[in-house]
This record gives structure tokens, C-alpha cells and sequence, in this order.
């Protein structure tokens, strides 16, 4: 078969474990779905970087994998038919693999589909069934899909009644994970008592995580207004001109109004620490 023929031409270049690989490799001439996958992703990723991908064998695998009920090779398909990688880039025939992937329960089809109907993506706009899938997709720990299924319930969109506490139930569950969109939210939720008993400490602790761990430009921002009101933090005009600035260099916008609000304001010379003296 030609993808085996490919994958024996390029198997000295390697890295993986020898006997991991020819395991792997032996599963999938038998038609294993499920080596077959987990070959294609193999050679989509280069080994982690190791060699250059080859989506020509991982494309290859995966429609073997699909062709055996493999329903996460329903999904890889429907990524490389949507981005155009070694594919001519076909949107509708992605949204039809991930269609069949979520039907077989995989999660990142789910998460995928719900996109697809949420911005009217090769089917009408559904916005209904687009909070369908991403419940089914979040039920199954899909923090992404965690995220977007909150903003339905905070919005009412979608779902049978507008529920900030589920809104937050699921942007906690996804901030756990550790997805900064969901930990922004979070800390709006915790900020404004959003579902959830107001707590801006708690609130500003979870900005501190994204902007320090994530580098999270969103978190800079709220960090910025969290100091300028005084709420979870000392009032202090400097410390937010800090925030709204470090953002402001980034892109954020509202970020950058705040810094010339606050210039015209305070004045330039106000808004920055003094130079300590010397010999102190």
C-alpha cells in the first residue's frame, strides 16, 4: 500500500522509540482504527518537532482510520480539509467529517461543529445547536468548548434560560485547565459577583496567574482597573497607569484609551514613580 511504502521510506529518519513504533506500525498493517490514528498524528506532529511532518502519510492513515470507525480520525481529517494542509482546503467536506466525528462522541468534533454552527461555518447559523454540541463536547472535559457554552448560558443564547451560576460552574471548570480566556471570565465572575458571591481578591489573584503565567494581555487590563478602582487591591493611580500601559503596548485598545484618559487627568509626571534618592 502506498502510505506503508512512504512510511518505510522515511522510517530511519525516526526518533521514537524503536519498539514503540514497530508496535504501532504492526497494529496498523492489521487495520487497527485506532493505531492507524494514532500513526497519522505521529507524522502530522514530526514526532514533537523531531522530524518534518508528513501529511501526506498522516492523511493516508487517517482516512483508513475513518474508513474502520475511528471517530477522532473524523476530526483530524475535518482540520486538515479546513486549514488546506496537503489537501485542496475544503470547508463544507471538514464540517462533514466533524459532523460524522461528534456523532461518534468524539469531543473535539463536538467542540468543532458547535463553532461551525455558532458562525454559520458551510451550515446555517443554529446557535441552538451550536450550544448542543459544545455541551456534549464539555461534558467531556473540553475546556474550549467549557468556555463557549459559558457564554451562552451568561448571554441566554442557545440554551433554555439565561444561567450566570452555570456560566460560571463552566468557566471555573475551564479556567481549571488552565485556558485563559476562561480564567479572564472567571475573574470577572468573582469581580462583579456574576453568579458566584463577589470576591475581588479572589478575583485579582486569578488576573495575576494569566497576566504572570499566560502573559495574558486581557488580565493586564482588568488588573489596571482592579488598582484604579481600589477593589481586591489597594487604590493606587500609579500601579494602573503600570497595568493599562504594559497592555496598551500589546493591542488592547481599551487599554490604551485609559492610559490618555489618565494622562490628562493626572499628568505624565504624577503617574510615574519617583527615582529613589541616592544613597537610600
Amino acid at each position: 500500500m502506498k502510505y506503508f511504502t512512504l512510511i518505510l521510506a522515511s522510517i530511519f529518519a525516526l526518533n521514537a522509540s524503536a519498539a514503540d513504533y514497530k508496535q504501532l506500525l504492526e497494529k496498523s498493517r492489521a487495520g487497527d482504527p485506532i493505531a492507524l490514528n494514532e500513526l497519522g498524528e505521529y507524522y502530522a506532529d514530526g514526532d514533537g518537532g523531531k522530524i518534518t511532518p508528513n501529511y501526506e502519510i498522516a492523511i493516508s492513515c487517517w482516512n483508513r482510520s475513518a474508513r474502520g470507525g475511528c471517530a477522532k480520525a473524523f476530526t483530524n481529517l475535518g482540520t486538515m480539509y479546513y486549514t488546506g494542509k496537503c489537501v485542496e482546503r475544503n470547508i463544507p467536506k471538514a464540517v462533514e467529517f466533524w459532523t460524522e466525528g461528534a456523532k461518534r462522541g468524539e469531543q473535539a468534533s463536538q467542540y468543532m461543529l458547535g463553532n461551525a454552527y455558532c458562525k454559520g461555518i458551510a451550515v446555517l447559523p443554529d446557535i441552538q445547536t451550536a450550544a448542543f454540541w459544545w455541551s456534549k463536547s464539555a461534558e467531556q472535559g473540553n475546556m474550549r468548548a467549557q468556555n463557549n457554552l459559558a457564554f451562552a448560558y451568561a448571554k441566554g443564547e442557545g440554551v433554555a434560560k439565561k444561567d450566570l451560576k452555570k456560566a460560571f460552574e463552566l468557566w471555573k471548570a475551564s479556567a481549571e485547565q488552565g485556558y485563559a480566556p476562561a480564567q479572564i471570565y472567571l475573574g470577572l465572575c468573582y469581580f462583579t459577583g456574576d453568579g458566584v458571591a463577589p470576591d475581588p481578591k479572589k478575583a485579582v489573584a486569578i488576573w495575576h496567574n494569566a497576566a504572570e503565567i499566560n502573559g495574558n494581555v486581557e488580565a493586564l487590563y482588568y488588573l489596571g482597573v482592579a488598582s484604579a478602582s481600589g477593589a481586591g487591591v489597594p487604590k493606587d493611580i500609579r500601579t494602573a497607569f503600570r497595568y493599562f500601559s504594559a497592555a496598551a503596548a500589546r493591542g488592547h485598545k481599551q487599554a490604551a484609551e485609559e492610559v490618555e484618559k489618565m494622562r490628562i487627568s493626572f499628568g505624565g509626571d504624577n503617574l510615574v514613580a519617583p527615582a529613589p534618592k541616592k544613597g537610600l
